[in-house]
């Protein structure tokens, strides 16, 4: 009953990773908004890490095409030359920046770029005395600085990547043809003549590509917040519902949060975040109430807010540290029947709510406890059935890569008792039953298996990628925040860069 109170929060943190876009001011509100994600300027920086990675990527996958022309030497005739199959032979990054700017967007500033280029090159020389033709390979040394402005706009909920900026100051273009051998004086004297034609058609390539490549990125880290966003047949949209902002200082970007489950989008009312909001880590994430509480409508449709305990883990529920020879409070209830021929059952009888308050969230519920006989030798049946309302205050946090989940209090009443005639189970001996089993921290230890599987679910659906530090999940009227520092998840960029050749932008 407790599985998707802060599962919803943490699911989003992937997702929203690369999803914030540049345009206008700060709106005075958040209509249709279910989810506010803020990067500072400081989780730019860490992204910034790897930057010589994608930028060296940008170069090898570049394409070049076939480059022609001719130059007339003064007096001795002309030269006509064909440049084919231009590739990267080498290349190295020394480091780059990246700043956030008002007016211009997202700044890059990537210093000596050193690239090698091979090719093979065919020439022919012409004059009044001679005609001579000749093919040889060549090599390019070039040392560039890369500057680039990104701009980030929105088209239809995604990310579309503008390159309004792309200056490539070479540092270094040197053509070196025969690399083993010294260049005839022909060679020598058209060196000049294709160094700047090179210039130019390196740098436009290099460009495109980088346009490409941020295209792609998107794309890609997109679609892994799709499939992180997803889980079954629940998902929850991502789209953007307006302009992002970006300042000097941060990211922001304003997201659907809509929720559907069998492909039927979930009525959500309008949501609670403020429009004034202050950041606190590196990544802040705001998520409302009735994003949550659509979560929790489809997990109950969906069964999953159900946990079936037997054998070693119903002795576990039930251990109150008493001797062994001591009936538990199970085999109090149901005397007479072996704790291994036992099942019980939670489930949720109808879709659970939550409120987010600044004391922490309140979980209500309507739950059903039955108690099973397992029997090999005959059917099993219902020993006791108990329907019970509760509403429980909970804690939430993140640490050591797992989520914990306290209670503070837990109010509860029941509302229906049935038993086996032969067990003759009435409400006031459920209520002391239930009392006894609350006393023992049997809240907590059923609250232990939804923190595990909720921690098994984040780490399959790639938290584990990202180094968390110093988590901070705090609620308030109506909607959750959760902050957090992070280190750069390099599974993820490597994964990228070993599927460039599938993306593709749509």
């Amino acid at each position: 009953m407790f599985l998707w109170i802060q599962l919803t929060p943490v699911f989003v943190f992937l997702a929203t990773v690369s999803i914030s876009c540049v345009h206008g001011s700060s709106p005075s509100s958040v209509p249709n908004t279910g989810i506010i994600c803020r990067f500072t300027e400081e989780a730019g920086l860490v992204f910034n890490q790897e930057t010589s990675d994608v930028i060296q990527a940008t170069f090898r996958h570049a394409s070049f095409p076939n480059i022609e022309g001719e130059a007339s030497i003064l007096l001795l005739g002309s030269v006509s030359y064909s440049f084919k199959n231009l590739q990267i032979n080498n290349m190295s990054v020394e480091k780059s920046d990246v700043d956030l700017s008002n007016e211009k967007g997202i700044l890059i500033a990537i210093q000596n770029v050193a690239a090698a280029f091979k090719g093979t090159m065919d020439y022919t020389y012409s004059s009044w005395l001679l005609h001579l033709n000749h093919s040889l390979d060549f090599e390019i040394q070039s040392q560039t600085d890369v500057n680039l402005a990104l701009s980030l706009a929105c088209n239809n909920g995604r990310i579309a990547v503008t390159i309004s900026d792309c200056l490539l100051n070479f540092d270094k273009l040197a053509l070196k043809l025969q690399r083993h051998k010294e260049a005839n004086w022909i060679q020598k004297l058209f060196t000049d003549f294709v160094s700047f034609t090179l210039r130019h058609i390196v740098k436009g390539q290099i460009c495109a590509e980088i346009h490409k490549m941020a295209n792609q990125l998107a794309d890609f880290t997109l679609y892994q917040a799709g499939l992180f966003m997803q889980d079954g047949e629940i998902a929850t949209s991502i789209e953007l519902t307006t302009d992002p902002v970006l300042t000097l200082g941060y990211i922001e970007s304003w997201h659907e949060g809509s929720v559907s489950y069998k492909n039927a989008t979930i009525f959500q009312k309008p949501s609670d975040i403020p429009v004034e909001r202050v950041e606190t880590r590196m990544f802040n994430l705001w998520v409302s109430e009735p994003v949550v509480n659509s979560l929790l409508f489809a997990a109950h449709h969906d069964n999953r807010l159900t946990l079936m305990l037997s054998d070693s883990d119903l002795l576990k529920l039930f251990d109150n540290g008493g001797a062994k020879t001591e009936p538990n409070l199970l085999q109090q209830m149901v005397p007479g029947i072996p704790m291994n021929n036992l099942m019980i059952k939670l489930e949720s009888l109808r879709p659970p709510s939550l409120l987010f308050k600044s004391v922490g969230t309140i979980l209500q519920a309507s739950v059903s406890l039955q108690i099973e006989v397992l029997s090999s030798s005959e059917d099993s049946y219902t020993a006791a059935y108990l329907e019970m309302d509760s509403a429980t205050l909970v804690h939430t946090s993140y640490t050591d890569s797992k989520i914990h989940l306290q209670p503070s209090s837990n109010h509860w009443s029941i509302k229906v008792v049935r038993s086996n005639p032969a067990i003759a189970l009435d409400e006031s001996e459920a209520k002391r039953y239930l009392e006894a089993f609350f006393a023992t921290g049997g809240l907590e230890k059923i609250i232990s298996y939804i923190e595990f599987y909720i921690t098994a679910l984040l780490h399959k659906k790639g938290l584990r990628y990202f180094n968390v530090t110093n988590p901070v999940i705090e609620t308030d009227e109506g909607y959750v925040t959760i902050a957090t520092d992070f280190g750069f998840p390099r599974q993820l960029l490597e994964n990228f860069l070993r599927n460039l050749a599938p993306m593709t932008r749509l």
